[in-house]
């Protein structure tokens, strides 16, 4: 069978030889053709003036990598007017002047830097039998124009993407209708965007997050376009409120956790067993308790400070640069009148929770050989390591000693479990599917000892089915009973701001259009980034992120 066909279909190439080594496949090619075209008038000429050789690099061959050695030739130009009184013959179905590689080849090597980038994709190619290096695979991808496509959509969806996170901010614009990356922009502010509005003209809806910057940036450049707040950031920032609202009262937090775990304990504790509680010397510290200890009073130390400089007058800017801490931080430690405790973390279940009363009754037996216990727990279902049981018996030896304690157990206390500010406003909006005991207890506590809250989070559900139903005729009813006296101030500033972006809120619950889908995009181009190991500049991310659409 002839490769000619099979290899050079389209290419006026016909091979006539070929040499299979170990390093790879060498083809020797020459043009099909016994004229040639000039490139500066195009007039043919047959007079030949001289040959060359040139050497290609094309798709690898069952994993091989295949040269191409072509036999070229360079013709006179007979037109006396012409400018070029020589040309090289060019095959620009095969590859480009100058060019090293075939025009096959540089396109496969660009779908893999597209799809992994720049080192990665030298990693893949070389392993697919197309050697190259990661700048090359970087050249290629700038050699690429991806440019946004000319039509504006109709319905545009704008957000912020981080470029350094905490420093420096991009804009993503995408097209909700087709589900279309349009482009990226190098910063967030409104000018820029103003600016790309104005350039593609005929954007009728705007879905935008509640930041000012977007919001301003579409009044300027497309004063025409409906804007839309995103339903899931209204929802968001009235969590957030509620937040701050119950992180403000951490002194009621600990009080009702310190009732909740005194009215849940098993039993009244005795006289003589709270002595023998007491007295007794409390277990050793764990290095990960100890660890937690000195972190607590760090975090301590802090606050106290942050306090104290608050006390004298300092700005919570200076005190971020005096401190050097973050900005975050700072303003939390400014709204707390008392020292926020970190929230006590649930336990996670493990597969040997399953065994540990078998255990625990092997251990009291005298049985404390951590293979043979690991051994009968085994057959009887357990799929876990030795050392989980090791841990384990480690733990009551830390408390008994070497051998189980004779006699009665000794009553413990119960554990304290502080909740946290945000997983009260969760328990408060109902946003926990299934609240244990514990937490209905403590919220009906919390209730019972500050009714504000308990009015004020039935308000905020009121807000969530109001935008789950699309009821946008009462909205203004909710905002005036939001703004009222009797509901927490944080979540009166809310509705307050509400009122400033009000004809965008109107339209978040009228129209269908939100940002899932461009938080979506977002995801995508996080990800594309941290793929290009630190070789990720606008330019070759935008390359990327616009590079491939959706059908």
């Amino acid at each position: 069978m002839e490769l000619t066909p099979l290899l050079f279909a389209r290419s006026p190439l016909r091979i006539v030889a070929m040499r299979i080594t170990p390093e790879g496949v060498t083809l020797a090619a020459e043009p099909a053709t016994d004229f040639g075209l000039c490139p500066a008038c195009g007039a043919r000429s047959v007079r030949v003036h001289s040959r060359y050789r040139r050497t290609l690099q094309d798709v690898p061959a069952h994993g091989r990598v295949v040269h191409i050695e072509l036999h070229l030739r360079r013709f006179f130009c007979d037109l006396p007017d012409c400018p070029q009184d020589t040309f090289a013959e060019r095959l620009p179905q095969v590859a480009g002047p100058h060019a090293r590689k075939t025009c096959r080849l540089t396109h496969a090597l660009q779908e893999t830097a597209f799809a992994t980038g720049g080192e990665a994709g030298a990693r893949l190619a070389s392993q697919l039998g197309m050697p190259a290096s990661g700048d090359t695979m970087l050249r290629l991808l700038r050699r690429t124009l991806s440019l946004p496509p000319g039509n504006a959509p109709r319905v545009l969806g704008v957000d912020d993407w981080a470029i350094r996170r905490g420093q420096v901010y991009g804009t993503i614009l995408c097209d909700l209708e087709r589900h279309r990356r349009i482009d990226l922009l190098p910063e967030r502010t409104s000018a820029s965007f103003a600016a790309w509005l104005a350039q593609h003209p005929g954007v009728q809806f705007i879905s935008r997050d509640r930041g000012g910057d977007y919001a301003r940036g579409a009044a300027q450049g497309a004063p025409d376009a409906v804007q839309v707040a995103d339903r899931w950031h209204l929802l968001h920032n009235l969590t957030e409120a509620l937040k701050r609202a119950v992180d403000h009262r951490q002194a009621l937090l600990g009080e009702v956790a310190q009732e909740v775990a005194a009215a849940m304990a098993p039993a009244p504790i005795a006289p003589d067993a709270m002595q023998l509680a007491t007295t007794a010397s409390p277990p050793p510290l764990s290095h990960a308790d100890q660890k937690k200890l000195e972190s607590r009073y760090r975090r301590l130390a802090r606050y106290q400070q942050v306090r104290e400089l608050l006390g004298q007058g300092m700005s919570a800017r200076k005190i971020c640069r005096t401190l050097k801490m973050s900005r975050n931080t700072v303003e939390r430690f400014t709204r707390c009148q008392q020292f926020p405790e970190r929230a006590t973390p649930t336990p996670r279940p493990v597969p040997i929770d399953d065994f540990l009363p078998f255990l625990k009754q092997r251990w009291e037996e005298g049985c404390d050989n951590v293979a043979v216990l690991w051994q009968e727990i085994n057959a009887k279902g357990f799929n876990g390591s030795v050392y989980m049981v090791r841990r384990q018996v480690r733990r009551w030896r830390r408390r008994a000693g070497l051998r189980p304690p004779r006699g009665p157990r000794p009553i413990t206390l119960p554990r304290i479990v502080r909740p946290s500010a945000r997983h009260v406003a969760w328990l408060a909006l109902g946003h926990v599917r299934e609240p244990t005991m514990e937490d209905q207890a403590m919220l009906k506590a919390i209730f019972r000892r500050w009714p504000q809250l308990q009015e004020t989070a039935e308000l905020c559900r009121q807000f969530g089915r109001l935008l789950q139903e699309r009821d946008a005729d009462s909205l203004e009813a909710w905002t005036q009973l939001a703004e009222g006296a009797g509901i927490l101030p944080e979540v009166r500033r809310f509705a307050e701001a509400l009122r400033q972006d009000w004809a965008a809120v109107l339209e978040a619950v009228r129209q269908p259009w939100s940002q899932g889908q461009v938080e979506g995009q977002i995801n995508r181009l996080k990800l594309i980034k941290r793929q290009m190991y630190g070789r990720a500049n606008f330019d070759l991310l935008r390359q990327r992120v616009l590079h491939t659409q959706p059908a």
